[in-house]
């Protein structure tokens, strides 16, 4: 019998992308970008709402295809045209879609939005609260915001309902631990693997892997070796291999890692 300190690392040889919008890509059809993505062991995608044409694509995308689950939310993009009306839109097709796998993605963005950064807090706390009463997760967009987003996450962390990932991490390693520490999980696109990257290089190596994803945010931010193209969902490959060489570990072992994470805190019925 093999006790705990002997078993090997669990593997795993297929990925999760976990943020990636359809929707957006322009070079590609979705038939040609989620079967190219299983065919290089993406076997599933977690497509993004980001604002409420977007939420509606993501869900007709999970019902469409067997592999793909969906998000719905409106990003800080769009929180000063966000009230009741669109909770209400969300609600609703969270009521009506068993693939909706949390609410997102939603935030603070301070590089060049013109949305005030009390509209972006309401639909932020807004948003949060729903996947609060809906038991979903959040997804959380977070540029150039660490401190209000730090703020929003201490509100909300002891709710007992409460679960979100920072997805395209951009802050320090003090940033991911204080996050990491409120329960908070941190997601990882192709901005891995470029070489100036040195603190989000710093997270990877630093930070435990049982708190990670991998995801794409396609078609932008195309990993070091397509970089300047269109982003797929298949290209999440090439972040889990950079992760996997940070943290000095097999590639099936980050594989089976990120997606077991994946499975368990957007609760994928897989």
């Amino acid at each position: 019998m093999t006790n705990d300190a002997t078993k090997k690392p669990e593997k795993q040889n297929f990925f999760i992308d976990t943020h990636a919008h359809l929707d957006m890509i322009e070079k590609k059809t979705p038939e040609e970008v989620v079967n190219e993505a299983a065919s290089s062991k993406v076997r599933y995608i977690i497509n993004t709402g980001s604002d409420i044409e977007g939420s509606l694509k993501s869900v007709k995308f999970a019902e469409k295809f067997e592999n793909v689950f969906a998000t719905v939310g409106v990003h800080p993009h769009h929180a000063d045209t966000f009230s009741l009306k669109e909770i209400s839109l969300l609600e609703n097709l969270i009521r009506d879609n068993k693939k909706i796998a949390a609410v997102g993605e939603t935030g603070f963005d301070y590089f060049k939005n013109p949305v005030p950064q009390t509209d972006q807090e309401k639909a932020f706390v807004m948003q949060i609260e729903l996947a609060i009463k809906n038991n979903l997760p959040v997804v959380i967009h977070d540029r150039d915001a660490h401190k209000d987003t730090l703020r929003i996450i201490k509100k909300y962390s002891s709710e007992k309902q409460f679960r979100a990932v920072l997805h395209c991490f951009s802050g320090d390693i003090s940033f991911a631990l204080k996050c990491i520490e409120e329960g908070v999980y941190i997601s990882f696109t192709g901005v891995l693997t470029f070489p100036n990257a040195k603190n989000i290089k710093e997270v990877a190596k630093i930070a435990p892997i049982e708190k990670m994803f991998i995801e794409t945010d396609a078609p932008f931010l195309a990993p070091q070796p397509k970089r300047g193209q269109e982003n797929y969902p298949s290209n999440v490959v090439f972040i889990a291999q950079e992760l996997a060489e940070l943290k000095e570990m097999e590639l099936d072992e980050v594989a089976a890692a990120t997606t077991r994470n994946a499975v368990q805190f957007f609760g994928l019925n897989i």
